[in-house]
């Protein structure tokens, strides 16, 4: 996609959701709460389910552990992500704010997956009513893509864009020895992406690019998490290697995030007026 007409944004940020210690710590715990809840679907009846599916049990359960392990490989990020966080002091200034932000947006991705592989009853309460869980959709996702806008917003000024990749660079740090070289390969290709489509973001019009905004701020977020994983500390060093790969590998290997344009946007209402069948969101 090309990049939209020149936007000029300052370095200040605004309207951004907390993102000092404590926030860390909270949406970590949030997560952990979450992923607690998966032992209802580790404690499942195995035997029965895989009968009802016609499955054979091991087959079933392996695809099972497959899920359940990437969702915890996402914890472990996370956790070595907000250790990082809270270990000493911290940056401060736009950049840092906002790399906090992206990380923290992943995070809460991460929670609502596992609540959804958890299931409504993990969750803690019954299904709701159809209407009541739109209700209760929708807030969250407009919450979450208001965010996503704020971060992009903050984006588009380049002093915030390369300050944002010049903290990734420094986290990241060298190129590790041994098994670990490979997470770290897929994470400074995912970087260097940053670079090849900055000129995108840096200078356009959020009012666009905050369409297609959530692979930026995943994509950041995403980095931050695998730096602090292979970065963390070298007890049970060849399991946190092993994580380390797998969460690089699982989130950080699609192309560089691309930027929407006035033309995407308009084709994006049109698809959803075809699909639903309105005529509202086009202007057709």
């Amino acid at each position: 996609m090309s990049r939209t007409e020149p936007h000029t944004a300052g370095p200040s940020v605004t309207g951004l959701p907390d993102t000092g210690t404590d926030a860390v710590r909270a949406a970590v715990v949030r997560l952990e709460s979450a992923a607690l809840r998966l032992r209802t679907v580790l404690g499942a009846p195995v035997a029965e389910a895989a009968g009802a599916t016609g499955v054979a049990e091991p087959a079933w359960r392996a695809a099972l552990d497959e899920e359940l392990c990437d969702r915890l490989i996402d914890l472990a990020a996370a956790r070595a992500w907000a250790d990082r966080e809270t270990a000493g002091p911290r940056a401060s200034g736009a950049a840092a704010t906002v790399l906090r932000g992206c990380a923290l947006w992943a995070v809460e991705g991460d929670t609502a997956r596992v609540l959804a592989l958890a299931g409504p009853d993990a969750a803690g309460g019954a299904v709701p009513a159809p209407d009541g869980a739109v209700r209760a959709a929708y807030p969250t996702a407009v919450a979450a893509q208001r965010q996503v806008a704020v971060l992009v917003t903050a984006l588009a000024s380049a002093e915030v864009y390369d300050a944002v990749c010049a903290e990734l660079r420094a986290a990241l740090g060298p190129c590790p020895q041994g098994r670990a070289a490979a997470a770290w390969e897929i994470a400074d290709t995912a970087l260097s992406g940053l670079g090849a489509t900055r000129e995108e973001w840096v200078g356009a019009d959020p009012a666009c690019t905050a369409a297609g905004g959530w692979v930026l701020v995943d994509r950041i977020g995403r980095l931050a998490l695998a730096a602090a994983l292979l970065a963390a500390g070298p007890g049970e060093a060849e399991t946190r290697v092993n994580a380390a790969r797998r969460h690089t590998w699982n989130h950080l290997r699609q192309p560089p995030p691309e930027a929407a344009t006035a033309v995407h946007v308009r084709r994006t209402a049109e698809l959803v007026d075809w699909i639903t069948g309105s005529a509202g969101r086009s202007g057709a």
